[in-house]
């Protein structure tokens, strides 16, 4: 039997439990160092692998993940959907942007988006608009990890390899501070708190 996913996350110590402060500036007891399982291309194919298997049987031209963290997830779900894959990116405003080389792939297409970890769902919602933006239509959103508990809804269907249910809370009232437990201060993704998007 393969290993799970948070098998997966915890043998590349992607998933960490202790008391960590976000980048949103709230605290909680779970981290997803996103990166420390991207270093992994063994592990990444399998949960592309996995993403495909969610989707069997459905009718995409085409998958995109924003950059930067959920491009390698999504580029093994598009190697494992047999599909062609494009990614998205800030541009110099900071605003989601298609890369132009991939303009004629997405106008038209049926979309699965994929992205890595959700908190409040904020850059997928964006994400949606920047293709839909281009004339691209995203059919289904497919996450590595739902921190919401399967709260989050996009408007399309939504799958998670992973669902949590992931506490946060505001410095003052952190019980983890209470207790006297060390903070960690995990490095941010430069992603803008203010906008509702968080590292975590």
């Amino acid at each position: 039997m393969g290993m799970t996913v948070t098998d997966m996350l915890r043998e590349s110590r992607a998933l960490l439990d202790g008391h960590f402060r976000y980048t949103s500036g709230r605290h909680g007891a779970v981290y997803f160092e996103k990166i420390r399982i991207a270093a992994r291309p063994d592990l990444v194919m399998e949960l592309g692998a996995m993403t495909a298997d969610l989707w069997k049987g459905s009718d995409f031209d085409l998958v995109c993940a924003p950059a930067f963290g959920a491009i390698v997830f999504g580029f093994a779900a598009a190697h494992g959907m047999e599909l062609p894959f494009a990614f998205l990116q800030r541009d110099s405003a900071g605003v989601m942007s298609v890369r132009p080389g991939f303009l004629p792939l997405v106008r038209g297409a049926r979309i699965l988006l994929v992205e890595d970890v959700v908190t409040t769902g904020g850059s997928v919602m964006e994400t949606v608009d920047a293709l839909a933006g281009e004339g691209g239509l995203v059919k289904a959103v497919s996450l590595l990890v739902d921190r919401t508990g399967g709260r989050f809804d996009p408007g399309v269907p939504c799958r998670a390899l992973l669902t949590v249910n992931a506490e946060s809370w505001a410095p003052d009232e952190c019980p983890l501070c209470r207790e006297g437990v060390p903070l960690s201060i995990p490095g941010s993704s430069g992603k803008n708190s203010a906008s509702g998007r968080d590292s975590v």
